[in-house]
């Protein structure tokens, strides 16, 4: 596939696919809001991050405070009372969604957590719907298309819209910006000002859900300058800006009442990933702990977390939480194989567990729904077994790894699935390196969760390819 996508196919029956793939993932979606039980994942503390920015929190009897976590089930009731904590507010995102539900209703109001995935499924429609008309290509809408009810109807997802972790729209928005950058890429894009909002959107909202994934969007941006800042000029500053705007509004949007709390927390995911990530995962921790600038006696705390920590622990070693995360590349240096052992077992954690805190969460999703667990893509990889599972991790590595490569040189620069499928794998990279030099081994399973947007990109981008290629051989 060359310069600009062929679209010499019918263009009446791959709308009606595009019709009645929308038509299944709707029909899953909606089989899943009135489930009963609920279906939904559980609040840890952290929903208490995005209700204290607007007022909205889960209402649950069992509770004397509405800031209180119900890591054990799944509280169906929202409560609009306009308590709001700004010690506790993280602005991002999810609390956009949350404030679109005041809308609809009066302070006082009790209403269901169902409104709150219904507000999300009317952002990712109108997101999926405009960028499917932005593209001139019926292949690359097609792909858009699979790729997207493949990652709405997989129950792991599904189970965000019932949920207020930010990690939700970091998972529809980095496919929508891949695919964005793709069609500019050959061409396939709209000109028109309309095309510049929407970089705008899709950029800013991934970058302003979550500040693991505002570094993905400044790849993402990094990416399309690099690709197509000549051929759309306008798109690349539209997306730079936005992507400097989520920045800043990361940056200064928190209330000054939340500074502590967020120092904090930057305290502990530090830790986490000196000792609960490359220390134990060192031969020598010693010397891992040398080339990371901290005192060798605080290579005795490897592999404990900072859950872990007591005041003696913390006055032991009190310079872990400085560290700058730079400082990896010098262990890079002179150990890389700690490096690559952190990576791997980061990917060896990794699983979907439908639930974060297994010794609270009583049931497992995959029992209380067994047909949407089996029909997920994400059941493929629960269902592996580990030797499969790693065999089939490492084949995507060798496929991403060729792909790129192929894309370098003058006979592949112009294929699109080799594009397609590399930036699929370069979003499960970044998945995993940011989930583990980003807070160590702690819940790898949710920092993760984007890695499945990758996964489904980088196999559609192998199939859409492969069957391009016989096509080709039978005519």
């Amino acid at each position: 596939m060359h310069a600009r996508p062929s679209d010499r196919m019918n263009q009446r029956w791959p709308w009606l696919v595009i019709a009645v793939l929308v038509l299944i993932g709707l029909v899953r979606f909606f089989t899943f809001s009135t489930h009963t039980p609920l279906l939904g994942y559980p609040n840890n503390f952290d929903f208490l991050r995005t209700s204290s920015c607007v007022g909205i929190w889960n209402f649950d009897e069992r509770s004397e405070f509405f800031h209180s976590p119900a890591p054990d089930r799944v509280v169906a009731t929202l409560v609009y009372n306009s308590e709001r904590l700004w010690q506790f507010c993280n602005p991002s995102t999810e609390a956009l969604y949350l404030s679109s539900l005041k809308l609809w209703h009066k302070l006082g109001d009790h209403f269901p957590l169902q409104q709150l995935g219904y507000a999300k499924l009317a952002v990712v429609l109108a997101a999926f719907s405009w960028l499917l008309f932005a593209i001139s290509s019926m292949r690359l809408r097609l792909f858009l298309t699979i790729c997207f009810v493949l990652l709405l109807g997989d129950l792991s997802v599904l189970m965000y819209f019932h949920s207020l972790y930010p990690v939700f729209t970091c998972l529809f928005f980095s496919l929508f910006l891949a695919v964005a950058l793709l069609a500019c890429r050959f061409n396939a894009f709209t000109h028109h000002r309309s095309g510049w909002l929407l970089m705008a959107g899709l950029t800013f909202l991934l970058g302003f859900s979550n500040q693991q994934y505002l570094f993905l969007g400044v790849v993402m941006a990094a990416l399309f300058v690099l690709m197509n800042g000549r051929r759309y000029p306008a798109h690349a500053v539209t997306v730079l800006c936005s992507i400097a705007l989520a920045g800043l509004c990361q940056l200064y949007l928190r209330p000054v009442e939340s500074k502590d709390l967020y120092a904090s927390i930057d305290r502990v995911n530090r830790t986490d990933t000196i000792f609960y990530g490359v220390l134990m995962n060192s031969s020598n921790p010693q010397e891992a702990a040398a080339a990371l600038g901290l005192r060798p006696e605080c290579a005795q705390f490897a592999g404990v977390s900072a859950h872990m920590f007591s005041e003696q622990r913390i006055n032991t070693c009190p310079e872990v939480s400085q560290v700058s995360r730079f400082k990896l590349l010098n262990l890079a240096f002179r150990q890389p194989v700690t490096i690559a052992k952190t990576l791997l077992n980061g990917v060896n954690e990794y699983q979907f567990v439908y639930g974060f805190i297994k010794h609270y969460f009583p049931r497992h999703a995959s029992e209380l729904a067994p047909a949407l667990f089996a029909s997920s893509p994400s059941s493929l990889i629960v269902a592996s077994p580990r030797p499969l599972y790693y065999a089939g991790l490492t084949m995507m590595t060798l496929i991403a790894a060729a792909a790129f490569v192929f894309s370098l040189i003058s006979r592949g620069k112009d294929t699109l699935w080799a594009c397609a499928i590399w930036i699929g794998g370069l979003v499960c990279f970044y998945t995993l390196f940011s989930a583990v030099f980003g807070d160590g081994m702690v819940e790898v399973e949710r920092h993760m969760a984007v890695f499945l947007a990758g996964f489904i990109m980088l196999w559609m981008g192998v199939f859409f390819q492969l069957s391009q290629s016989w096509l080709r051989h039978v005519h």
